[in-house]
């Protein structure tokens, strides 16, 4: 699972600038207010999905922090009743 990881974040990013370069060539070249606008937001997008997505990766890699617990140590009590 893990051989795959590194390429998420780009993957991603490269899917979202495909879907807004689609959106920006279907808005008219008259509206150039709108398509600076969706350029901007797309690169604003992309951005935080890139950083967004490699926190996850690295949150998906990094070991585990806890201990393993020594059974040996603990005592069971049962009370008859």
């Amino acid at each position: 699972m893990e051989s795959y990881l590194h390429f998420v974040a780009p993957c991603l990013t490269f899917l979202w600038g495909l879907i807004c370069l689609r959106i920006y060539t279907m808005i008219s070249a008259d509206n150039a207010g709108q398509r600076r606008l969706i350029a901007i937001g797309g690169a604003i997008g992309a951005a935080l999905i890139y950083i967004l997505a490699s926190n996850v990766v690295g949150l998906i890699q990094a070991p585990s922090s806890e201990s393993p617990v020594d059974q040996g140590d603990r005592v069971k009590i049962q009370l008859k009743g």
